[in-house]
């Protein structure tokens, strides 16, 4: 029996739900094919208490939940509580087998639902990013600025989440969700009103506790409590997972591949869909002053806005890719992967603004547009380990510091990304050495060298500007929903 790519992801989805509510570990979920290939390092996994010792702090004197940890799911079963309505809901979902699952669609699942992959947390005294390794591969953040949720919020998958301290306990509360998001695996239905807190607890440093409470009247009698618990992990790191890459599902992927095959001759575009090309917004003017300082290294933490996108000059090719790229060129029907929801990569960027957050092990950028993504920059002295994923769409980065510059170098590439929006190409052999710069407080340049002697005859080189944005805060940007129509 020939089974269609719905077929396999709406089983895909079931096994998972089978593993959540038979209280199957994570692990033994990925083992069966529920997550990206983690190497070798990926082993001895499902420990039911995590490593010990003492709880680790800020410089604040707060509890640092950062980490990578095992995979939190929900537990499967459905919802107490629930009123008559929603009850009828999920049971409807269930007679469909969850065909009708946004994560299923390489949408998020919002929170407090989580796949059954690692989760990774990575704190700052004024903020708390949650890094996705399934699913969609994006991120939350949860303020711990003393601000408040924002009025006339857009409501998004994710929600608006501002966090505080309750003794030992980061007490996060998120509202405006999307109503059409599913939290739970079952679809439980939710409102304009559904208003989620949760709470996170590092009772040592190995071992967390977490506690959920959604509050819904119109969908629940009285709040709906979730307890859950999670291990650190220390001998892996989070793979990259690009939903988008295999759910051949959605009719523009079906197009896509049908086109890749045959020739562009055979593109059906009406049967291909695209995003609109993503458009800037003005940008305030940058700040003036000193670069900020923390730890003795330039601070690179902010929101980025891009002065320009566009690639300064053509690289000097190889006659075979110098073929691939004058194809492109030419032809009016090419398939750019930015619009049908893949990811920029690592030298491509687009107009819409980025976000970074640094800490002394690790930096990480946050992307609005594209895919909603982010990359990791390490600084804590490890080497490039391409057994672990040997070829992604971002690539491996090792950051050092040179004086008060950073300088990133990036390799394991796959070759699907363009290196801007008309269609230049490398191949999987592309090294990417970025070199970033805070002059003053408003300004950030960034010097990138390529390397990629199968593709070009020479390094490539340039620089790109960015400018401080100090009112702005990354929109949450979801490219599959807007290519669905459903946002």
């Amino acid at each position: 029996m020939k089974y269609s790519p719905t077929m396999l992801f709406v089983a895909a989805a079931a096994v998972l739900g089978f593993f959540a509510a038979n209280g199957v570990s994570q692990d033994q979920a990925r083992d069966k094919g529920g997550a990206p290939p983690q190497g070798k390092a990926a082993k001895g996994r499902g420990a039911k208490k995590g490593p010990p010792g003492p709880v680790p702090h800020l410089s604040d004197g707060k509890p640092d939940l950062t980490g990578i940890w095992n995979g939190f799911g929900g537990s499967g079963n459905d919802a107490p509580n629930m009123q008559p309505w929603a009850a009828k809901v999920v049971a409807d979902h269930r007679a469909k087998n969850g065909a009708e699952d946004y994560e299923a669609r390489c949408l998020p699942g919002g929170p407090p639902r989580a796949a059954p992959y690692h989760t990774s947390l990575f704190a700052t005294p004024k903020l708390v990013l949650m890094l996705f390794e399934g699913n969609t591969h994006m991120y939350r953040q949860f303020f711990v600025d003393g601000s408040s949720h924002p009025a006339n919020l857009k409501p998004t998958f994710y929600g608006d989440s501002r966090a505080h301290w309750d003794g030992d306990w980061l007490v996060v509360d998120t509202v405006s969700f999307f109503e059409k998001s599913w939290f739970d695996f079952a679809g439980t239905p939710h409102t304009k009103a559904m208003h989620l807190t949760e709470k996170f607890h590092r009772t040592d440093y190995g071992d967390m506790e977490m506690e959920d409470t959604i509050e819904d009247p119109g969908v629940f009698t009285k709040p709906y409590v979730i307890h859950r618990t999670t291990t650190l992990e220390t001998g892996i790191e989070m793979t990259e997972y690009v939903c988008n890459e295999n759910n051949q599902d959605p009719a523009h992927l079906d197009a896509t591949i049908a086109a890749a095959s045959a020739g562009s001759e055979n593109l059906d575009k009406n049967k291909l869909k695209e995003v609109p090309a993503l458009q800037a917004r003005k940008a305030p003017a940058p700040p003036s002053g000193p670069a900020p300082r923390t730890g003795g290294k330039v601070d690179f933490s902010g929101v980025w806005v891009p002065t320009g996108t566009a690639l300064p000059s053509d690289p000097s090719y190889q006659p075979a890719f110098k073929a691939i790229y004058d194809a492109r060129k030419a032809d009016r029907n090419k398939i750019d992967p930015e619009r049908i929801c893949l990811p920029d990569g690592a030298v491509r960027i687009n107009p819409l603004p980025y976000k970074i957050v640094q800490r002394p092990e690790m930096v990480t950028l946050l992307w609005e547009g594209s895919t909603h993504s982010y990359r990791r920059f390490f600084l804590d002295g490890r080497a490039h380990n391409l057994d672990l994923e040997p070829e992604s769409w971002t690539g491996q980065s090792i950051g050092k510091w040179d004086g008060d510059a950073l300088v990133v170098d990036t390799v394991g590439f796959n070759d699907k990304t363009w290196l801007d929006s008309t269609g230049k190409p490398h191949s999987s052999d592309m090294h990417l050495v970025e070199t970033y710069r805070r002059p003053d407080l408003g300004h950030l340049t960034v010097d990138l060298q390529i390397e990629d002697p199968k593709a070009f005859t020479k390094s490539y080189s340039f620089t790109r500007t960015f400018t401080l944005a100090p009112t702005w805060e990354l929109q949450e940007y979801v490219c599959q929903a807007i290519l669905d129509g459903i946002e």
